[in-house]
């Protein structure tokens, strides 16, 4: 029964890793804005674009590193705590990485990066593996 669980909980995160929204899009000048995800992306002025959104690695990959974690907190390698940093590290990042877009334009008006504003559903759902983990531990 255990294993089943950790399997269930290992297919969500990756579900939710490459399949569920990372961020909004915003673009300055003149492109769309749009969701964004991993393996799909998502403009407001066309249509669903999937694997467009690779290009956006450095936003995304420290999801990644939650993937991970999830994997070594079901394991007991890491802490609950530890594992909610990675989840707080993820959702913090695009938004660190926007910051230099806002502040620099071309001369176009254009940002040299795209800002990111983070839509935190990886964050949310490690705090529901936290909390749902430690209930089950006390019982």
């Amino acid at each position: 029964m255990i294993q089943r669980i950790k399997l269930i909980l290992i297919i969500i995160t990756v579900i939710i890793v490459f399949m569920v929204p990372y961020g909004y899009h915003i673009d300055v000048g003149p492109g769309p804005n749009g969701l964004m995800a991993i393996t799909w992306e998502l403009p407001e002025t066309y249509g669903l674009m999937i694997l467009s959104a690779l290009e956006y690695f450095i936003y995304y990959l420290y999801r990644l590193v939650v993937l991970r974690g999830m994997w070594r907190l079901l394991n007991g390698a890491i802490s609950s705590r530890r594992f909610m940093v990675h989840g707080l590290v993820s959702e913090i990042i695009p938004l660190l990485i926007s910051i230099p877009g806002v502040l620099f334009l071309s001369s176009e008006g254009e940002t040299y990066i795209p800002i990111m504003i983070p839509i935190p559903i990886l964050l949310l759902y490690c705090g529901f593996v936290v909390i749902y983990l430690r209930t089950q531990s006390e019982t």
